[in-house]
């Protein structure tokens, strides 16, 4: 059984003890239309007024977290450990195995940003859950195997690093100048104009300054808002979607392995953060970050951000590496 084990000296969390499904044959793309009974029974479809299906989502064959599982918090001496509670489901984005996102239509990519937020919102009603997390590989460097076009919605019970790093900052920044710290960076590169790929009415994308990766890209929207799930206008939905899709068009011509990674706000924040000055709602705001790869590149496969080590527990390893 996996458990969450936290690093005392990092604060980070890994998955130890995950055991993964043995994969089918390879010459077979499960998440092709006809093959549906090659993966789990969906949660949600949309479909066409034929009733054809356009978006899956379905629990993972192989998920990371499990939502039958207790949180069953405990230690062991100085260290803590969990239950890995929560949920891990995939996202088939289109029928077409050959589609990549530079080919995506408007109506197209809309829906999957529909399907997104449905999770999202889902998700969040179960308290157990601190934070939703969407994330998408595409290209072996990124570690995604199936070209099918395909993201992940991790549900967990603990905050990745990287989310508590952002939101420390934000708050920091927020209650020293009582302004959002990426309302702030949105102002400055719209003035400086040195690092913006593309912007509208309401939404800017640019490379940025402290980039972890050669042509690292974030979008986010030029007003404040927390959420991504609370985008709902249809018209800025659709403006927010032609402005991804023109520079996935551009990041595709450059690279062909990506990470795309959805920051949205935290579920339970006063729960996790305590008694706060202020709100999550106004000192952070969701953006997209998109992360191509080459041989250059930092080589993480996923962007979960929490370490998961395959079927041996470390006190397995321990036992290993002691024999003669």
């Amino acid at each position: 059984m996996a458990e969450l084990r936290r690093d005392p000296l990092s604060g980070n969390w890994a998955v130890v003890g995950y055991t993964k499904v043995k994969k089918g044959d390879i010459n077979i793309c499960p998440f092709c239309p006809g093959n549906e009974g090659l993966t789990p029974h969906a949660i949600r479809e949309f479909r066409d007024p034929e009733g054809t299906w356009l978006v899956r989502c379905f629990p993972a064959a192989s998920p990371v977290f499990v939502i039958e599982v207790s949180e069953s918090k405990r230690a062991e001496g100085l260290y803590d450990k969990m239950g890995n509670v929560g949920a891990h489901e995939l996202v088939v984005e289109n029928r077409s195995h050959t589609k990549t996102l530079s080919t995506f239509g408007e109506d197209e990519f809309v829906a999957v940003i529909d399907m997104y937020q449905d999770r999202i919102v889902d998700l969040k009603k179960d308290k157990r859950f601190k934070y939703v997390q969407v994330f998408r590989n595409h290209g072996e460097l990124a570690g995604s195997y199936i070209f099918h076009p395909h993201s992940h919605v991790l549900a967990t019970p603990v905050m990745p690093h990287r989310l508590d790093l952002e939101l420390a900052n934000s708050k920091t920044h927020f209650l020293q100048k009582e302004r959002c710290l990426l309302c702030d960076i949105v102002s400055q590169e719209m003035r400086q104009q040195k690092r913006v790929v593309l912007a509208s009415t309401n939404f800017l994308a640019f490379c940025p300054f402290a980039s972890r990766f050669p042509v690292e890209v974030w979008i986010l929207p030029v007003f404040h808002s927390d959420s991504f799930e609370s985008l709902e206008d249809q018209k800025v939905k659709r403006e927010f979607a032609a402005l991804f899709l023109a520079v996935m068009r551009q990041i595709e011509r450059v690279t062909s392995s990506y990470t795309i990674v959805v920051h949205s706000s935290p579920n339970m924040a006063k729960e996790v953060y305590g008694v706060e000055e202020v709100t999550v709602s106004e000192y952070f705001h969701w953006h997209i970050e998109i992360l191509p790869k080459d041989f250059t590149s930092s080589k993480y496969k996923r962007e979960d951000e929490f370490y998961t080590t395959i079927s041996s527990l470390p006190e397995e390893a321990a036992a290993l590496l002691r024999q003669d």
